[in-house]
């Protein structure tokens, strides 16, 4: 408004420009002495200008925007689907719009479209989802060639997409998401690499299972819309049959109740499911035999310690110390390999990667995630032996720092038949984790699990839980919004209050614009507006 009305100010006396600036605040009209034709036009001017923007400012919007959702997707224009089963007309659609109601995307440009989603007003601040379908060429998709490389796809209708739908939380007047939808592959892929670790000097071998998810659409996505990679410890205890189990948790991921992930096994050369005198246990320090001084919290896993817990560790080829450079090494030399099969980055922001395992292989993804911070950021504890060394693990929670970077997401499990010692060791850890500032349900989870023990049966009894916590469709995929008070009158409601105080707005300063030209005094003075101005 001081803008638009510049130029006006300039044809007005000092003494009345300054009492003009009152006008719609304090309800003064001004009316200069020996009132002339420049002055009286510019005063003219700067009240058309206020009521032009005053009526247009308030009126926009009511009647400018609707709720809307604008969904960009990201789906690549030539791809082995398109070849088989012709084109593809895609479409968007929202939870809240009802059966068969859709926008088609149009091409914005290379492998991106657009549809706007136009909303009822009456669902601002509410939640919905949203999914992207696509409408295969009629004579294409009866082909045996599409048929065989995409089974599911029926004669009619439109296809909807695989995984999970987007969520956005609470819809904003104006909203925007972008998704990466595929259609029809569900066959996950492996990759194998080796490398040569001089932290524990053994072989190491990772066999990554990638989600068919990114094997389909392989378009350039940030890097929080990677799939999170999970390595995995301990495989020749615990996974004998990891392909088995992928499909399993593969399954979940096309049908949408889980986020794809990647699955990395890491086996060690030479290491079996009889080799604990030469199984590798990726500590942040040497054993020790004697506590010494010990915290009151921990008085309960220094005394347990000392009477038996160090024994097991005594002897044989631990590599005991590595875990810091062993795991910059695996981050370092196989994670290439996986990136060469997922999607090319559009930032350099953090990867979701994280390290998975049970008993010592729960201390090691714990030592993982607070000694390479910079690489990791997801951790899943299954009855982590937190007692090693007399509880110094829980040491490095207060050396944990998220402020300049990703806030971890932690899964800690025990099973209630394991005894006192590992239900108070994991309570304590997931007590100090919420001390430190991560929030429970949110950034770190804890689950006590029925008739739990420590044998691998129940370990893949609690797995399904725990991927669901840390991938499920709830805590991923989800546009987040901040949080918005509800409204205190209905968005209907609050347009028509609008609307009569534009009109009211419009009748008052177009009667001041009469008498603003009527008035005409030999001396300047401000009166009140609704003054009696005769």
């Amino acid at each position: 408004a001081i803008l638009a009305a510049q130029e006006p100010f300039q044809s007005v006396p000092a003494v009345c420009a300054n009492a003009l600036a009152p006008i719609g605040v304090c309800g003064c009209v001004c009316a200069p002495p020996q009132t002339g034709a420049a002055v009286q036009v510019g005063f003219v001017e700067l009240e058309m200008h206020l009521l032009g923007i005053l009526i247009g400012g308030s009126c926009f919007g009511v009647l400018a925007v609707a709720l809307h959702v604008d969904v960009i997707v990201h789906y690549p224009e030539t791809s082995q689907l398109l070849e088989t089963c012709g084109r593809l007309r895609l479409f968007a659609s929202s939870g809240l719009s009802g059966p068969g109601v859709a926008a088609e995307a149009n091409k914005t440009d290379t492998d991106t479209f657009l549809a706007r989603l136009e909303l009822p007003d009456q669902h601002l601040y509410e939640s919905t989802s949203v999914a992207v379908l696509a409408d295969p060429d009629n004579v294409a998709r009866r082909s045996d060639a599409c048929h065989q490389m995409c089974m599911d796809l029926g004669q009619e209708g439109r296809e909807v997409q695989l995984g999970a739908f987007e969520v956005i939380e609470r819809l904003d007047k104006m909203n925007v998401i972008h998704v990466w939808p595929t259609f029809c592959q569900q066959d996950w892929s492996e990759v194998k690499t080796s490398f040569h670790s001089s932290a524990i000097n053994r072989t190491v071998h990772v066999v990554a299972r990638v989600p068919a998810a990114v094997l389909e659409n392989r378009v350039r996505r940030p890097s929080a819309k990677m799939p999170p990679v999970m390595f995995r410890l301990n495989p020749e205890w615990y996974w004998p049959r990891g392909g088995e189990k992928y499909n399993t948790w593969h399954q979940l991921m096309v049908t949408g109740y889980m986020q794809a992930m990647v699955s990395a096994d890491v086996f060690i050369e030479g290491v079996t499911w009889k080799s604990w005198d030469n199984q590798p246990i990726y500590t942040l320090e040497g054993v020790q035999a004697k506590c010494g001084s010990c915290a009151p919290e921990l008085q309960f896993v220094c005394k347990s310690w000392e009477l038996h817990g160090n024994s097991m560790y005594a002897g044989g080829n631990h590599s005991f110390g590595s875990a810091k450079v062993f795991f910059g090494e695996l981050y370092d030399r196989a994670m290439p390999a996986i990136l060469a099969q997922l999607p090319a980055r559009s930032d350099d922001a953090a990867l979701p990667v994280g390290v998975w395992g049970y008993c010592i292989g729960g201390l090691a993804a714990w030592n993982a995630l607070v000694s390479r911070p910079d690489l990791f950021n997801i951790a899943y504890l299954g009855s982590p032996a937190m007692d090693f060394n007399c509880g110094h693990p829980f040491d490095a929670i207060r050396g944990m720092n998220w402020t300049a970077g990703t806030r971890p997401r932690i899964y800690i499990d025990a099973g209630m038949e394991e005894g006192e010692l590992m239900d108070n060791q994991t309570l304590l850890l997931f007590q100090k984790l919420q001390d430190k500032g991560l929030v429970a349900g949110q950034d770190v989870f804890y689950e006590r699990a029925e008739f739990g023990t420590h044998q691998a049966s129940s370990f893949l009894r609690r797995t399904e839980k725990a991927l669901l916590a840390l991938f499920g469709a709830n805590s991923a995929g989800r546009s987040k919004r901040p949080s918005v008070s509800q409204p205190f009158m209905s968005v209907p409601v609050l347009g028509l209050v609008l609307a009569l105080a534009c009109f009211a707005c419009a009748v008052f300063f177009l009667g001041r614009l009469s008498m603003s030209r009527s008035t005409h005094s030999s001396a300047f003075a401000c009166a009140p507006l609704l003054s009696d101005m005769s």
